[in-house]
């Protein structure tokens, strides 16, 4: 599996695009307003892995996720979304590994995330840190997986 940070005129963003305009209408809206505003910063980073030239999924690292009170943590695996027809090949655990062999690559020690999928990161090393809302007022958990062992 190869892995790619996306940017703003990568093929590899229209493909993104035009699978998540079909297969996950939320994150489509999200990924164009991104690019929108796309900035040389360190986040957002969007990174797509791929097959034989085929997309498999991606993932996103965001700087702040949109929560009532995010505690200041940094960095947010902000969506980890795996293509409809290569769900259940145990892809999430390989593009979860790569999140966090890079985000220790980038310096970090920790890395955080928001989901309303109780048990499942669990089984990947995230320890659930504290319950709260998101922006909208939906409730969710919040986890953190210290990266020690990258």
């Amino acid at each position: 599996m190869q892995f790619e940070i996306i940017t703003k005129n990568s093929k590899l963003t229209t493909m993104l695009l035009d699978i998540l305009q079909k297969e996950w209408s939320e994150a489509y809206g999200w990924l164009t307003d991104v690019i929108d505003d796309w900035s040389l910063t360190d986040f957002p980073q969007i990174v797509v892995a791929t097959e034989n030239g085929k997309i498999i999924g991606y993932y996103s690292l965001v700087a702040q996720e949109l929560v009532k009170d995010n505690h200041n943590y940094t960095p947010w695996l902000g969506t980890l979304f795996i293509r409809k027809k290569y769900r259940g090949n145990h892809y999430s655990p390989i593009l979860l590994e790569n999140a966090c062999h890079h985000i220790k690559d980038m310096g970090y020690d920790n890395l955080f995330l928001a989901t309303e999928h109780i048990g499942y990161y669990e089984k990947f090393g995230f320890e659930e840190i504290w319950l709260g809302l998101y922006l909208w007022g939906a409730p969710t958990k919040f986890y953190k997986k210290t990266l020690t062992t990258y």
